[in-house]
C-alpha cells in the first residue's frame, strides 16, 4: 500500500510564542477529555454505589464498567460526525466545538441523582450523559493531533504532538489527585453522599477556560493551503464522502488498529485496570491511589524526556522496542500488585509505565501521519476510536477475565498477548514516514 501526501513538504516555522499557543490551545480540551474518563475510573466504586443497586457489589461494579465502555462505543459515530467538520470547516471549528459538549457533559456527571433517590432513572441518565461525552471525544483527539501535526516544523512534530500525551497524564494525575486528596479528608459518607460529584463538577470551569483559549487560535497552515487550492484549482479534489474515506485508508486505518489498539489497552492498564487490580488485593483506596498518582507523574516526566525520540530515532523503532518491553513485563507487574504491599505495587507500576511513556508519542503521531491532508482528521478519528473502543472495555473485560478463570493473572497475561500482537505488526507491515516529504510506506 502507499500512503498518500501527509501535507506539504515545506511547513511553515511559527515564532515560539505562537507555537506554544497552539500547543496549549490544543492541549487544554484533550486535558478536559481525560480528565473526566480518569476521574471515572478513580471514582468507579463510589459511581457503582450511588448509581445501581448495592445488594450485589460486584455487578454494580460490572455495570459500572459497562456503563464507561458505552462511551467508548459511540466515540466512532461521534468521531466520523465532527471529524467531517474538522476536514470540511477546519481543525479550529473541530477544537471548539468538542471541548463545550465534553465540559457540559461531564459537569453533568455531578448532577445525578442517585439509584436511591430516582431509582432506574439514574443509570438511564449515567449512560445518556455518556453518549454524550462518547461523541464529544470522539471528534477531539484526531482533531487537535492534526492540528498540532500541521502547525509544527517538521523536524519537530513528535516532540511538539508529544504535548497531548503529556495533557492527557496531567488530566489523569490531577483527577486521581484531587480524588486522593478529598478520600483522605472526607468521611467515607461524605465521599460517597458528594465528595465523589465534585470532581466532575471542576471540568466546567476547566472547560471555560479552554473555550477562551481555542477561540483565538489560528487555522493550521497545511488547511489553509489546501482551501487556497481548492479554490483556484479544480483538479484539486474536493472532500471525500465517508464511503470513500474509509475505502481509500483502510490500510491505513487497520494497520493503526493493529498496534494502536495495544497503546490504548496499555493507557487504561496505567491508570484503572491496575488502580481496580491493586483494591481487589485489599489494598486500601488512599494507598492505591497515591500509586496511580506516582505512576501518572512518571508517564508525564517520560513523555517530557523522551518526546523529541521519535524525530531523531524514527517512530518505528521505539514502537518495537517499547511493545516488546510491555509484553515481558505486564505479568511481573501484576504479580507485584498482587502482594497488597504498597512498596511493590509500586515497582510494579514503574516496570510497566516507563517504557509506556516512551511508547506514546509515536504511537499518537500516527493519529495524524498516517492521512492525507483532505481527510485527516476523519480518517485519523476512525482509526483512532476503533483502538479506544478496546481499550474502554480494558476495565471491564479485566474483572470479567479475574472473575471467569479464578485467576489473577488472566488479564496480565490477555495484555501480553495483545503487545506481541501490536509487535509483529509494526515488525512486518509498518514502515517509517519520509518526513516532510510525499510519504511512500509500504505495507
Amino acid at each position: 500500500m502507499t500512503l498518500p501526501n501527509n501535507g506539504t513538504a515545506e511547513t511553515v516555522r511559527q515564532p515560539q510564542p505562537s507555537l506554544r499557543r497552539t500547543i496549549l490551545g490544543a492541549s487544554v480540551g484533550n486535558f478536559v477529555e481525560w480528565y473526566e474518563f480518569a476521574v471515572y475510573g478513580v471514582l468507579a466504586a463510589y459511581i457503582s454505589q450511588a448509581m445501581f443497586p448495592t445488594d450485589d457489589p460486584s455487578a454494580a461494579m460490572l455495570n459500572t464498567w459497562a456503563a464507561f465502555g458505552v462511551a467508548f462505543l459511540v466515540r466512532p459515530i461521534g468521531g466520523v460526525l465532527l471529524a467531517r467538520l474538522g476536514d470540511r470547516l477546519g481543525r479550529r471549528q473541530i477544537l471548539f466545538v468538542t471541548i463545550t459538549m465534553m465540559s457540559v457533559a461531564t459537569f453533568s456527571m455531578a448532577l445525578i441523582p442517585s439509584y436511591s433517590t430516582i431509582g432506574l432513572a439514574a443509570p438511564v441518565i449515567l449512560i445518556c450523559v455518556r453518549v454524550a461525552q462518547g461523541i464529544a471525544a470522539g471528534g477531539e483527539f484526531s482533531g487537535a493531533a492534526a492540528f498540532l501535526y500541521e502547525h509544527a516544523p517538521v523536524n519537530r512534530r513528535a516532540r511538539t504532538i508529544s504535548y497531548l500525551g503529556v495533557s492527557s497524564f496531567c488530566a489523569t494525575v490531577s483527577g486521581s489527585a484531587l480524588a486522593t486528596l478529598l478520600t483522605f479528608t472526607l468521611s467515607d459518607g461524605a465521599m460517597q453522599t458528594w465528595g465523589w460529584r465534585i470532581v466532575f463538577a471542576t471540568a466546567l470551569p476547566l472547560g471555560f477556560i479552554g473555550i477562551y483559549i481555542r477561540r483565538h487560535l489560528a487555522e493550521t497552515p497545511d488547511f489553509q493551503k489546501l482551501q487556497d487550492q481548492k479554490a483556484t484549482n479544480t483538479h484539486v479534489p474536493q472532500t471525500e464522502s465517508l464511503w470513500r474515506v474509509f475505502r481509500d485508508n483502510r490500510k491505513s486505518i487497520l494497520l493503526y488498529l493493529g498496534f494502536g489498539g495495544f497503546y490504548s489497552i496499555a493507557v487504561y492498564v496505567s491508570f484503572s485496570a491496575y488502580f481496580a487490580f491493586l483494591l481487589i488485593n485489599g489494598m486500601a483506596t488512599g494507598t492505591a491511589l497515591a500509586i496511580n498518582t506516582i505512576a501518572g507523574l512518571v508517564i508525564i516526566a517520560g513523555i517530557l524526556i523522551t518526546g523529541g525520540l521519535a524525530d531523531h530515532f524514527g517512530r518505528r523503532q521505539i514502537l518495537i522496542v517499547c511493545s516488546a518491553t510491555m509484553a515481558v513485563v505486564v505479568i511481573p507487574a501484576f504479580l507485584l500488585g498482587a502482594t497488597g504491599a504498597f512498596g511493590l505495587g509500586l515497582l510494579g507500576a514503574l516496570i510497566f509505565v516507563v517504557p509506556l511513556s516512551v511508547f506514546i508519542t509515536p504511537a499518537i503521531i500516527n493519529v495524524a501521519e498516517l492521512f492525507p491532508t483532505e481527510v485527516r482528521v476523519t480518517a485519523g478519528a476512525a482509526a483512532y476510536n476503533l483502538t479506544v473502543i478496546v481499550g474502554g472495555f480494558t476495565p471491564y473485560m479485566a474483572a470479567w477475565l479475574t472473575q471467569s478463570a479464578n485467576s489473577h493473572l488472566a488479564f496480565p497475561i490477555c495484555v501480553a498477548v495483545t503487545a506481541v500482537i501490536a509487535l509483529a505488526v509494526v515488525v512486518f507491515w509498518y514502515r517509517e514516514p519520509k518526513f516532510g516529504q510525499t510519504t511512500s510506506t509500504s505495507v
